[in-house]
């Protein structure tokens, strides 16, 4: 009980204003986490301006599983969403009934990578964004969102948090590089500045809240990279994140130019294995991209 109190406290420590802006969609799902039913596991990510202390990105994961006959919690949260939807800047919800996968991202300001949503086969989800009222320059935002997909006895899901700047700033702060006399200028709004890393390139690979890019990387850059995301994956592949990190890693394979031949069949080698230690169609077929990208 007491690790649901804990649940509970950890979704409400938001501000009064920020409270009041998403004042329903926080009640329903605190409702549903703190049910005597419901079987929760929580993941959480908080991530700070390292010299003013200032929160920059946040990520909370909630997975859940309750009864069927307790779908009242599902119909209360999406009426929750309905309630709340004046004060959001943007709604979105959908079902994959009779599809795979339905899959878009929210942002998790300071990671590269969003946090994906419709990654459940057959699963419906439903997401809303909101300004940080205590934001002055109104550039960050907070995203609820749902994620559920009822079976026979069960309904299991996911009760999402992220905070990040808006999708609109990220775009206004886009990076591009050019050369001038062999040197990379990086141009960012109206300033200019030298430097000696790799430059995005400002091609989105999602259209959702989440800005992906895709960029150059060395050889040894690239499978440092990969070797991160698959070490994270291996110490829990049935975790709330594997397929964010999944995801990682089929965005690298996308983009895997540098690698030599012996090296793109050394880290096809290694996909396989961590094919293997899932069950997830979802992950599974990701991991199958990737090698297919490799070729």
């Amino acid at each position: 009980m007491k690790s649901k109190l804990f649940l509970a406290v950890s979704i409400m420590m938001l501000s009064l204003q920020t409270v009041h802006a998403q004042g329903h969609i926080k009640r329903a799902f605190n409702a549903l986490i703190t049910d005597t039913s419901t079987k929760v596991e929580s993941t959480h990510k908080l991530n700070k301006n390292p010299e003013t202390g200032t929160k920059t990105g946040q990520l909370d994961v909630y997975e859940f599983t309750i009864p069927a006959s307790h779908h009242n919690f599902i119909d209360d949260i999406i009426q929750a969403f309905e309630q709340d939807k004046e004060k959001a800047y943007s709604m979105s919800s959908t079902s994959a009934k009779n599809k795979s996968y339905n899959y878009t991202s929210l942002a998790v300001g300071g990671e590269e990578n969003g946090y994906p949503i419709g990654s459940i086969k057959n699963s419906r989800y439903i997401y809303a964004l909101f300004l940080d009222p205590d934001d002055k320059s109104k550039t960050h935002r907070y995203a609820y969102a749902m994620e559920w997909c009822e079976g026979g006895k069960e309904i299991t899901g996911k009760l999402i948090v992220t905070y990040a700047t808006t999708q609109e700033y990220r775009r206004s702060r886009q990076a591009r590089a050019i050369r001038v006399n062999g040197r990379e200028i990086t141009v960012d709004g109206n300033s200019f500045s030298f430097g000696s890393g790799f430059p995005f390139d400002g091609s989105s690979v999602f259209d959702s809240d989440s800005l992906f890019f895709h960029r150059q990387k060395s050889s040894e850059s690239w499978l440092s990279e990969f070797n991160t995301y698959k070490n994270l994956f291996l110490k829990n592949p049935d975790g709330t994140a594997a397929s964010h990190y999944a995801t990682s890693i089929y965005k690298l394979c996308k983009n895997a130019k540098s690698l030599e031949d012996v090296e793109k069949n050394m880290v096809a080698t290694e996909i396989h294995k961590l094919r293997n230690k899932t069950k997830d169609d979802f992950i599974q077929q990701l991991f199958d991209m990737s090698i297919e990208r490799l070729k």
